[in-house]
């Protein structure tokens, strides 16, 4: 009676479906890579020019902060300073490639290289040492 007098649905549009019907969730979990290479861009184009009180302080000086986007913001660029370490293990040629990749470079300094097998040779290499790094081997597991 209540159905029919709200106007919600009627019992004979209700049907039992498959359970292969249903459509599931997918958790889209992001690529480790893409998600660390973003790190290592904001690290790189930050400015070195804070030479202001606020990063000098002592652990006693000051309440703690509770703003968390400045937190994650922080730790971002902390996990770009480790790769940036892996980034400049790199020979030459490839840890120039992956500059280029990620606009930090404007241009490809080796005219006798290929860019695009020197960026897959490097990719290869720096997510290998990513892997084995410490502070990034848990983006993996």
């Amino acid at each position: 009676m209540t159905t029919a007098t709200l106007g919600l649905f009627a019992g004979s549009t209700l049907r039992r479906v498959r359970k292969a019907e249903v459509v599931q969730s997918t958790i889209n979990k992001p690529d480790p890579y893409t998600m660390l290479m973003a790190c290592w861009g904001d690290y790189m184009r930050v400015p070195n020019l804070d030479l202001g009180g606020r990063g000098m302080k002592l652990v006693g000086d000051a309440p703690p902060d509770a703003n968390v986007h400045e937190a994650q913001y922080i730790a971002d660029l902390k996990l770009g300073e480790c790769v940036n370490a892996m980034v400049d293990s790199l020979p030459m040629r490839d840890r120039w490639a992956i500059y280029k990749s990620q606009g930090i470079a404007s241009a490809w300094r080796y005219p006798n290289a290929n860019y695009e097998s020197v960026l897959l040779e490097a990719r290869d290499e720096l997510e290998k040492k990513l892997r084995n790094n410490v502070a990034t081997r848990l983006y993996w597991a």
